[in-house]
């Protein structure tokens, strides 16, 4: 390690890989397993697209060190909020033809718009590299759209 790597390193390192435990209190842990400490941007991904004007219900869980691991305590209530809040959401890919010109959001929401016949309102959300993230008002629009299966969109199917 060089120097002025030392002096960037953190308590935070970058997670490689992640498993998730119920612990006796209740609480979730995902711990990172054998990860170098590293100089990390401590802003997340959403924060980065977004800016700084990003306001959280509830500060975020503290990291910790234990070994070699990070850990991150969640506790139950939040996961279980958290499991609550995507039972009406899904992702799906566009797929289209090489020389297809892409869809913006706007676009694809117009299109799936006519096809999709919802009570609610929903919303998309780009993932980048054609996939979306779908979310719906209820289970049954949901459903609904689930059961429809794949939408030929002339250009591209989802």
């Amino acid at each position: 390690m060089f120097d002025w790597q030392a002096e960037l390193a953190t308590s935070v390192p970058a997670p490689v890989s992640f498993s998730a435990r119920l612990d006796s209190s209740l609480a979730f842990e995902m711990v990172a397993h054998k990860t170098p400490l590293l100089a990390v941007n401590l802003k997340s991904f959403t924060q980065a697209l977004r800016g700084p004007q990003i306001n959280y219900s509830e500060p975020l869980p503290a990291p910790s060190i234990r070994g070699e691991t990070l850990s991150i305590k969640i506790t139950s209530d939040a996961y279980f909020r958290g499991l609550e809040a995507c039972k009406t959401n899904f992702r799906g890919r566009l797929i289209l033809n090489k020389g297809d010109k892409p869809y913006s959001s706007k676009d694809l929401f117009a299109k799936l718009q006519k096809v999709w016949k919802v009570i609610g309102p929903w919303s998309l959300l780009s993932l980048g590299r054609g996939f979306y993230e779908f979310s719906f008002a209820s289970h049954e629009d949901l459903r609904t759209v689930w059961e429809a299966g794949t939408v030929n969109l002339k250009p591209g199917v989802l």
